[in-house]
């Protein structure tokens, strides 16, 4: 499946369609209305946007694309126009604008109203519809000539749905068939296991007879039949983990097409079929399949830190992807080795060096065990070595003697150290005199504090941070345990902007600026920098 090379404002298009190509576009219509409410402003963007997708797409998929643009544009209203207030006064904001919508469209006789009209009559919710449609039966008596593109909006009929799984596990697509004689078509959705299983893409597909011919020329996936109210309830799970984002990491196409999708699964006759709960793995059941990796063939003459290494693949792959651990996947590797375990975890060279040898065995172990083809057990492999050098620059550079666990939430401290090359060298630490876990600890907070002070307030001050730093484990190191390995650093930064009066009215920094550039929040910052001076005896700033 392939884009069309347009785009609605010049930007590709969202469309996936082999073999299809865009029909000459269609030049926006000028409005003729001279109405001055509120709606007609709301209306003519309506218009201006329905028209431009309109004209970057086939003809033959005009009813697809109305159906969209009007559903998203629908969505946005909800979500700008009548947002805040109590539910009451909500629906009366909203039954007042689609009345008055419902008016405007229906007093104009140009062909593009009509096509907006007939969009929102099918596509908007309860609030609105009954309005809408009396203006668009009111207006339908009276056209002269109706596209039969137009009759076919928003009325299309969901006739089977398949899943389509990667033998990988990294994820799966649900395809939803509409079957018509004149504008046959798919919705396919990708769940991205490697990511929560979020809904990351959505986007019109031909028929499904030709996308199931790709999917089995492409092979390494399974393909299976599904009833429509299973098929919902898979998709519907995968827009609640994306929903759970911020900012989801989803595609242009899924911007476009998520709305549509929504408004066909809320009206299928079916309930959608929750999907079972995925088993949780317990410390125990992980801790078996350590073992039962350790005593396969496939563990022999692996490193001492074997165990400990596999441990951290399970955890990652049980909790921050979807599948189970025993999954062999090349992308799980690059998330696994580039990613996620440099952030998690900080060690010399010499543990780091064991994790490729062990990784390696373990996906021949997986691989066994799930009974997974060669080539996509050697594909996993290979992956392996095309990511060790990013596990490699992550290597503390003098030995530690224990790796350390670094929090979920420190992947810009981490990327900071990785990039301290770039950035001049710190100071090392004394490790005379501590042991394997406070030398391991004051191996990566000293150097941070140093860094993290030098690109915030300047680097006259990442000596002191340095310092202070160094003091905090040799002196308090029970402190520690109050917070977050992280948080120290930038505890430390705060405390130095405050002593030398860089915070404050007519200052350089303000306390909310600077807890920005710390990426943490004044009152973390104020009680973690209050622990300092409450412990350590600072020197008097002259």
């Amino acid at each position: 499946m392939t884009k069309s090379p347009r785009g609605r404002d010049g930007r590709r298009s969202h469309l996936r369609l082999v073999d299809s190509g865009p029909d000459s576009p269609q030049a926006p219509t000028a409005g003729v209305d001279v109405d001055t409410t509120p709606s007609v402003a709301v209306l003519e963007t309506l218009l201006e946007t329905l028209t431009l997708d309109l004209a970057a797409a086939p003809r033959s998929l005009h009813p697809v694309i109305a159906e969209a643009s009007v559903a998203r544009s629908a969505a946005m209203l909800a979500d700008q126009l009548w947002p805040a207030g109590r539910p009451d006064e909500i629906g009366e904001v909203e039954r007042f604008f689609w009345a008055d919508a419902a008016r405007v469209l229906g007093e104009r006789r140009d062909p593009e109203s009509f096509q907006l009209l007939t969009s929102l009559a099918r596509t908007v919710g309860p609030a609105g519809r009954l309005p809408l449609q009396r203006a668009h039966l009111s207006r339908l008596r009276t056209e002269d000539e109706v596209p039969d593109w137009v009759t076919r909006i928003a009325g299309f009929r969901l006739t089977s749905a398949i899943v389509s799984e990667d033998i990988t596990g990294d994820g799966l697509s649900v395809v939803l068939d509409y079957d018509d004689e004149q504008h046959p078509h798919t919705v396919v959705v990708f769940i991205d296991n490697n990511i929560g299983a979020i809904a990351k893409d959505v986007f019109v597909g031909p028929p499904v007879d030709r996308v199931l011919d790709a999917y089995q020329r492409g092979g390494r996936v399974t393909i299976r039949t599904v009833r429509a109210a299973t098929a919902a309830g898979i998709i519907l799970q995968a827009l609640g983990e994306t929903n759970d984002y911020d900012d989801p990491p989803v595609t242009e196409d899924f911007e476009f097409f998520s709305a549509l999708l929504v408004n066909r699964l809320t009206q299928l006759p079916e309930r959608p079929i929750r999907p079972p709960i995925r088993p949780l793995l317990s410390p125990r059941q992980r801790d078996q399949l350590v073992d039962e990796f350790l005593e396969s063939p496939f563990a022999i003459d692996l490193p001492a830190d074997a165990a400990d290494i596999v441990r951290l693949w399970i955890d990652h792959a049980v909790d921050h992807t979807v599948g189970g651990p025993l999954r062999v996947s090349a992308v799980l590797v690059e998330l696994f080795l580039a990613h996620w375990l440099p952030r998690k975890v900080l060690a010399d060279s010499t543990y780091f060096a064991a994790v490729p040898t062990v990784v390696k065995a373990w996906l021949s172990y997986a691989g066994d065990r799930t009974q997974l083809a060669l080539d996509v057990i050697d594909e996993a492999i290979d992956a392996v070595d095309v990511w060790t050098p990013a596990l490699e620059a992550a290597a503390v550079i003098d030995p530690v003697g224990e790796r350390v666990f670094l929090d979920d939430t420190t992947s810009d401290l981490e990327d900071a150290y990785r990039a301290l090359s770039g950035l001049g060298s710190p100071p090392q630490p004394d490790l005379q005199g501590l042991d394997k876990s406070q030398a391991a600890t004051l191996s990566v907070l000293a150097p941070h504090a140093w860094l993290m002070a030098g690109e915030t307030l300047g680097t006259a001050y990442a000596p002191d941070a340095f310092d202070i730093a160094e003091r905090l484990v040799r002196e308090a190191p029970d402190l520690l345990a109050k917070a977050r390995l992280s948080t120290w650093p930038r505890a430390i930064v705060w405390l130095l902007a405050h002593r030398h009066r860089l915070v404050g009215p007519g200052e350089p920094l303000t306390p909310y600026a600077l807890a920005t550039d710390l990426a943490s929040s004044p009152a973390t910052l104020r009680k973690t920098a209050k622990l300092l001076t409450d412990t350590l005896i600072l020197p008097t700033i002259t």
